[in-house]
């Protein structure tokens, strides 16, 4: 049975020749992909630092065990650096 969950997580890099974005997720044993066309409004574009949330699969993308299935950008939080 595959894996799925909503998650608050933190974007570690935006991939623009990928087009997606590295996500860690606190709690998941490795890092989510996040495709652009998963990122709410649709086609968006994510930066390092900013939190999210993330609605996930643990289906593998890009190197990474998990997919995000859709990104919400979360401007009521701050991520902070290195924490």
């Amino acid at each position: 049975m595959t894996r799925r969950g909503t998650s608050t997580g933190t974007v570690v890099r935006w991939d623009e020749q990928a087009r997606g974005a590295v996500v860690e997720v606190p709690g998941l044993p490795g890092d989510c992909w996040a495709d652009a066309a998963a990122v709410d409004p649709a086609g968006g574009t994510l930066r390092a630092g900013q939190v999210v949330t993330v609605d996930w699969v643990e289906e593998p993308a890009h190197g990474r065990p998990f997919r995000a299935v859709r990104v919400r950008r979360r401007e009521d939080l701050q991520a902070t650096p290195g924490a």
